[in-house]
């Protein structure tokens, strides 16, 4: 157990030191990948990460360090394995420079070792997504010394992507397993350490494998944070998303400019050129793309931290330490100034001397040592084999005595360079369309001065283009001759070698030569008379002796075929087929994909294009221009390319004629104008020139009325306002060909039934024929115009053609009718004939209102008066009542009309002290149809309103000593209750209500006891409560009551004089008697009388006798105030019991007996 703990800790240490142990002073590295192409392991890939470390801080891990995959589906890390470190620091001489040198092994502060790191051969199956897969490798920290970062000691991210790639023949995207690509790689060691003071050249010296072409840029170092998810996503720092955070610069440093002295890098050969004038750290970072044939593939970073350091001066002179010169092999052909570029034939040899010098010298006049080292994708391996490269030959390097670099000498170092292109060196790019492929070498000469050496680096470029002209178009000329086209590669120097022409027919085997050409010609014109570009195909190269650097044979250029174009005719020589062949199986890249096709009438005509096709033949339909039927097209075919020029076809030629008939025209619509003429109109036809139009007589036969050439036709001796009319039509072209007869269509003829009676037009018209999908809808529309001139417009929908009724019609309106005719779509319409109609009708009322229904107070029947227009038609008034809120109107009676103005009407049948009844009165006019009228003539439209007058009677309702109402009142109060309903309905509305009482059958009093004011108190309670109490001694308790509704003034007829009574209803208070059963006449003034005690009790029919027992009458009165004192004939009877017998009529007229005993007591 303690030995498995101890195990663990040792993996814990080591996990630790793995990760932690170079959290300090890292100062850069790349990624790059290899594509193994030879042995048992091709379609691998081989990755690299190289990091570099300051020697002032920990030191790299040499365990195996994992590189992160973004976005691929299976893999997601790689191993990379140790492979070596070294101290690549500056190498010089500190005795005679009087300096110390750096040494990782002294842990000195700028000097820089590297580590390596590869991968096992490993498989990447599937494709790149668009954003690619990324590689990464990421740790802590940087040099906390640095200057041009915002924030010093920032996390550290190495990468690289790798990107999809379309086979541009095939146009299918190509997967990365097996691998068929690799990465830039860096061939120049990074330089670190330099001294201040001088400007400075660099190149990192990238090279690919296969030839892509590479572009350098600036690019933002990235800080270790990779904690936000699977996707790989660098963004400035702080933005949302960012895995990792890209590193801020601090000004006036940017991530374009990221050193002192306005650095600059050239983004074709990746030279960074700047004057080192500040001392200090400074991180740089430069991205180097690869395309393949115009596609991202690859895209690789290289991160440096440059030590810029102050140098010591020279010792004994105090100068500083100058860098060496190096000499420019080239010449420039424009300028004729030295150069460090050139650019030259495939197949040529390249061979030149060069020479780097320093002046500088150590005390004694010792003269520095200065190192030639040379680096470049297109070197052989160890400087000599020829084959040792990845695109042989390869360029060769030695000192002129067979020493290959690096190799010293003091103050002037010399070198050979050697190099024999060839084919190789574009063949891998020409697949793509590209002409040229550019290689960069960098000659690298430095001095042995301590801290940092003086160095100068030359960038050595030269370009390689093919030694054949690039044929990009053939061309057929009128009389058959064929034309070749072709260009150089940019650059391409002068060159005395002729340029062979071959040619064959296609249907041939062997190519003959034709001619030679010579540099700068770039065309060439076959005037072979056996030559005829119009009958045959011929096909063509250009070739060269100069066989890029082979010894025998040629080197060919593309093969181009001339385009023959062939022609035939189809449907009735209307239609001309045109096909042709390719200039080249596949089309150039740099061609076109589309082919234009250009045509001229005849050959007095200029050629114009006409359309253009990505297919390899085409249709041409006959353009017949008025009066020509026939014509005699000139075609030929046109395929531009990118260089400018065009391949063309032969010329050939069809005769076309004008044979096909115009296609059936469609009518749209049949309609029918202002004058009741008809118009007919038709989609136009695409070929004809007039149209003839035909109509159907009666019988069914049809005639010729016209030809036209417009789409419209207006048929003057049309008799569409009496009929529906019938046409059809075909078309004509001018070369006399006619289409088949068109579907008839016809015109809709309206008709309109005016019914006196019922007030109505009745519309009938004929169904609208043959429209695809038939009617979709009619509309009728009808616009109506007062005699006053206001206008009003009605519109209708209907489905069929069923007569349609309009109900509304006005006398004396005038009104304007049509049918529109929409098809199913909405997409045509017809119109029919206009009639206009104005109504001579039997004048219908205008206003019919009732001015009051009221309760007769003599015999309760119900008088109505009714204001009616005398101007109107009307045979009788028809009288409707219905009790009132229930709505259940029935007919009770006639008033014959004779031309009054109010007609009055008595209701004898009404119980109006038991209801309300609401009234109502219609005209009738002399069709015996009842007419709905509103009680006022609006003036302003001339039409009747629409309320219908409606007249309730009034019911007034009475009740004695009700409780809830007493409750208000003292207990010994007598209380009629009064209640009754609104009247309605005057257009004035009420403006009060009077009440007025009679008691104990006297008349009623001329003044109302009460007003129910509805102007200043429209909502108060129709109740009243009369107190009749004072009316209990002297009266009989008979009270009646009736209410009188007063109109209002704002009434158009004005209030009515007579007003609306409602019923009269009568109430009795209870009458109270009174009687004691004894009394004490003694003559002691003391209960003396006897007399009933009465309230509410008439005189009127009272009677109050004394009878002894034996039935003798003793006393006798009929006036309530008067007693019995006790006595009989002058004389007081005797004590005993004796009987009194009460009449009286109470308040409803009812005779009441009272009988009872009375005892005399003296």
């Amino acid at each position: 157990m303690l030995k498995k703990f101890f195990f663990i800790s040792v993996l814990l240490f080591f996990s630790f030191v793995t990760k932690k142990s170079y959290s300090s002073h890292l100062m850069g590295g790349e990624i790059t990948w290899e594509c193994l192409k030879t042995g048992v392991n091709t379609g691998s890939y081989i990755f690299t990460l190289k990091v570099y470390r300051d020697c002032n801080g920990i030191t790299v891990s040499t365990f195996s360090q994992t590189i992160t995959v973004w976005g691929h589906p299976t893999v997601t890390s790689i191993t990379a394995d140790f492979i070596s470190q070294q101290d690549v620091s500056p190498i010089c001489d500190p005795i005679n420079s009087g300096n110390q040198q750096y040494s990782c092994a002294n842990g000195d502060l700028g000097a820089v070792e590297e580590y390596v790191f590869q991968s096992q051969p490993i498989q990447l199956p599937g494709i790149p997504s668009a954003a690619g897969w990324h590689f990464t490798w990421n740790n802590c920290c940087r040099n906390a010394a640095i200057v041009n970062m915002a924030s010093s000691q920032e996390g550290f991210t190495l990468r690289a992507t790798m990107y999809p790639y379309t086979d541009p023949i095939t146009g299918v995207q190509v997967p990365a397993d097996p691998c068929f690509d690799s990465s830039p790689n860096f061939k120049e060691q990074p330089k670190t350490i330099l001294c201040t003071g001088f400007p400075f050249s660099y190149n990192h010296n990238a090279s690919d494998p296969e030839l892509d072409n590479l572009v350098y840029d600036w690019a933002y170092p990235l800080d270790d944070d990779l904690f936000n998810g699977p996707i790989f996503n660098p963004q400035p720092a702080g933005t949302a998303g960012a895995n990792p955070s890209e590193l801020a610069f601090q000004a006036p440093y940017s991530v374009n400019s990221p050193l002192p002295g306005a650095p600059q890098l050239d983004p074709n050969t990746g030279e960074i050129t700047y004057d080192a004038n500040t001392a200090g750290f400074f991180v740089t970072c430069v991205k180097v793309q690869a395309y393949k044939c115009g596609q991202l593939v690859a895209e690789v970073f290289r991160e440096v931290q440059v030590v810029l350091i102050a140098c010591p001066t020279m010792p004994g002179t105090g100068a500083l330490n100058n860098p060496p010169n190096i000499d420019r092999p080239f010449t420039d052909p424009v300028t004729s100034l030295p150069s460090y570029e050139a650019t030259v034939y495939a197949g040529t040899l390249v061979n030149f001397n060069i020479t780097g010098q320093d002046s500088d010298l150590y005390p004694g006049s010792i003269a520095q040592d200065l190192t030639m080292e040379v680096s470049g994708g297109q070197f052989s391996d160890d400087f000599i084999n020829t084959n040792s490269c990845n695109n042989p030959p390869c360029a060769t390097f030695n000192n002129g005595a067979g020493l290959t670099p690096p190799f010293s000498a003091p103050g002037i170092v010399n070198g050979v360079f050697e190099w024999q292109t060839s084919c190789n060196h574009i063949n891998a790019i020409l697949g793509c369309g590209a002409t040229t492929s550019t290689f960069t070498f960098l000659i690298k000469v430095h001095d042995d001065f301590c801290p940092a050496f003086g160095i100068t680096i030359a960038t050595i470029t030269i370009t390689v283009v093919p030694p054949i002209p690039d044929l990009r178009c053939i061309s057929v000329i009128d009389n058959g001759n064929i034309e070749l086209n072709w260009q150089y590669a940019p650059g391409a120097p002068p060159t005395l070698e002729p340029y062979f022409v071959y040619r064959k027919l296609t249907s041939s085997t062997n190519f003959e030569l034709v001619d030679s050409v010579f540099f700068p010609s770039t065309s060439f014109v076959d005037t072979d008379p056996s030559v005829d570009g119009n009958l045959n195909e011929y096909q063509y190269f250009l070739a060269t002796d100069q066989s890029c650097g082979i010894s025998t044979g040629q080197l060919q250029s593309d093969t181009l075929t001339s385009i023959l174009l062939n022609t035939s005719t189809s449907n009735l020589n209307t239609i001309a087929n045109l096909s042709w062949n390719n200039n080249h199986n596949p089309l150039l890249l740099t061609s076109d994909t589309v082919f234009d096709v250009y045509m001229k009438r005849d050959n007095n005509s200029s050629q114009e294009i006409i359309d253009s096709t990505s297919l390899l033949n085409y249709t041409y339909n006959a353009d017949f221009i008025v009066p020509i039927c026939n014509y005699d097209p000139i075609f030929q075919i046109h395929l531009e390319d990118l260089s400018g020029c065009r391949s063309k076809s032969s010329f050939t030629s069809v005769n076309l004629n004008d044979t096909l008939p115009p296609n059936i025209p469609l009518i749209s619509d049949v309609s029918v104008d202002n004058n009741n003429k008809a118009v007919i109109t038709w989609l136009p036809v695409v070929g004809a020139d007039m149209y003839i139009i035909y109509i159907k007589d009666d019988d069914g036969s049809q005639r010729t009325i016209d030809t036209v050439f417009t789409n419209s036709y207006t048929y003057l001796q049309s008799a569409a306002g009496d009929k529906y009319e019938t046409f059809l039509i075909r078309a004509l072209d001018s070369c006399e060909n006619a289409s088949d007869y068109s579907i008839q269509h016809n015109s809709i003829h309206l008709q309109i039934v005016l019914d006196a009676c019922l007030q109505t037009l009745t519309l009938e018209w004929n169904d609208y024929i043959n429209w695809t999908g038939g009617v979709g809808t009619y509309e009728i529309d009808i616009v109506s115009t007062s005699p006053s001139g206001n206008i009003q417009s009605f519109s209708y929908s209907v489905l069929n053609n069923n007569p349609f009724v309009f109900t509304d019609a006005i006398d004396k309106y005038n009104y304007e009718i049509f049918i529109r005719a929409y098809n199913s779509d909405s997409t045509f319409q017809a119109v029919s004939n206009k009639i206009s109609v104005t109504p001579n009708l039997s004048k219908k009322p205008d206003y019919n209102y009732i001015e009051y229904a009221s309760v007769n107070m003599d015999n309760g029947y119900v008088d109505i008066s009714c204001l009616v227009d005398n101007s109107a038609v009307v045979d009788y008034y028809s009288i409707y009542r219905s009790i009132s809120n229930t709505n259940n109107f029935t007919k009770i009676g006639e008033i014959p009309f004779d031309g009054q103005e109010n007609i009055f009407y008595t209701d004898n049948t009404a119980l109006t002290s038991k209801n309300s009844y609401d009234y109502m009165i219609f005209p009738v006019d002399t069709c015996g149809v009842t007419i709905s009228t509103g009680s006022v003539l609006d003036p302003n439209t001339g039409l009747s309103t629409n309320d219908t007058s409606i007249a309730t009677t009034i019911l007034l309702k009475t009740q004695i000593n009700l409780e809830d109402e007493l409750l208000t009142f003292s207990s010994d109060e007598y209380i009629n209750t009064i209640t009754f309903n609104e009247y309605g309905n005057w257009l004035g509305n009420v403006e009060k209500y009077e009440l007025y009482r009679s008691a104990n059958r006297q008349p009623f009093v001329i003044l109302p006891i009460y007003i129910f004011d509805r102007n200043s108190d429209p909502n108060e309670s129709l109740k009243y409560n009369d107190v009749v109490t004072d009316f209990g001694e002297q009266g009989n308790g008979r009270f009646c009551y009736y209410v009188k509704a007063s109109e209002g003034l704002n009434n158009t007829y004005g209030p009515t004089n007579f007003g609306s009574y409602s019923n009269i209803s009568c109430i009795s208070q209870t009458p109270i008697i009174y009687l004691p059963n004894s009394f004490t006449p003694n003559r002691d003034e003391h209960n003396e009388l006897y007399i009933p005690v009465t309230y509410f009790v008439s005189e009127d029919g009272y009677l109050f006798s004394i009878f002894d027992r034996s039935g003798n009458l003793i006393f006798e009165t009929n006036d309530p105030k008067k007693g019995w004192d006790g006595s009989y004939k002058g004389n007081l009877v005797q004590n005993g019991t004796y009987v009194y017998i009460l009449k009286y009529i109470n308040g409803v007229g009812n005779l009441i007996n009272k009988t009872g005993p009375i005892n005399v007591i003296k």
